[in-house]
């Protein structure tokens, strides 16, 4: 699953951007930047669904363990995944570090805490179907099943894969309850601690007024 990873990078990357040095911050951020080019390109369905999730809405807290730091991210999403909200963050020296973004009517929406300019993007979450994988990409990178184990309750195909970062994942209706994974060194493992499927209030998938976002050139 391409999206647990990209966001298990940008949690690292946020730690050693932190914690670490001046050279030893630019080498893990090219780092980061190069490995997540190759998360792009690992394999996924052929066409993006409208229907991202098997579930019509959810709130999923995640707590991701990695570099001897605790990361949360409290994701939102309902319309089975077309409008998203979520805050992912740490804490470091008794200060709040993060972001927060929203996905609406196609594009998604960051920005950081106490900032006044955003980003604004296109969006796009293609959810991979391991049963649909070609024979090729699994041998390119290695991509097994594993069966199924239990999340919180809940019944996740097991995945495995080899490159280009060994991870393996809990899938669940399209969500990665859990992951496993290696990157510089670290062992990282990020895992829903807690779901609940009410419906979600509308006022999460509303812009803040107080924070910009320039139009895409």
């Amino acid at each position: 699953m391409k999206t647990s990873i990209s966001i298990i990078i940008c949690f690292v990357a946020l730690i050693f951007s932190s914690c670490n040095n001046n050279n030893s911050q630019t080498i893990e951020n090219e780092e980061a930047a190069s490995f997540a080019e190759e998360i792009a390109e690992i394999p996924q369905s052929s066409t993006q669904s409208k229907q991202l999730f098997g579930v019509e809405s959810a709130y999923i807290k995640f707590l991701t363990q990695a570099a001897g730091q605790e990361m949360t991210r409290e994701w939102r999403f309902d319309q089975y995944g077309k409008r998203q909200y979520e805050e992912n963050y740490l804490i470091i020296s008794g200060q709040k570090m993060g972001d927060k973004s929203v996905v609406i009517d196609g594009f998604q929406y960051s920005w950081g805490y106490d900032s006044n300019e955003g980003r604004k993007s296109k969006f796009r979450q293609t959810v991979t179907d391991y049963d649909k994988v070609s024979e090729k990409d699994i041998e390119r990178y290695g991509i097994a099943k594993h069966g199924y184990e239990e999340v919180l309750g809940k019944k996740c195909l097991k995945v495995s894969i080899e490159k280009p970062a060994k991870s393996t994942i809990w899938v669940w209706e399209g969500i990665a309850l859990k992951t496993e994974a290696v990157f510089s060194g670290n062992q990282v493992l990020m895992e829903a601690v807690e779901i609940n499927l009410e419906a979600i209030d509308n006022a999460y998938f509303e812009l803040p007024g107080d924070v910009s976002f320039p139009e895409l050139n």
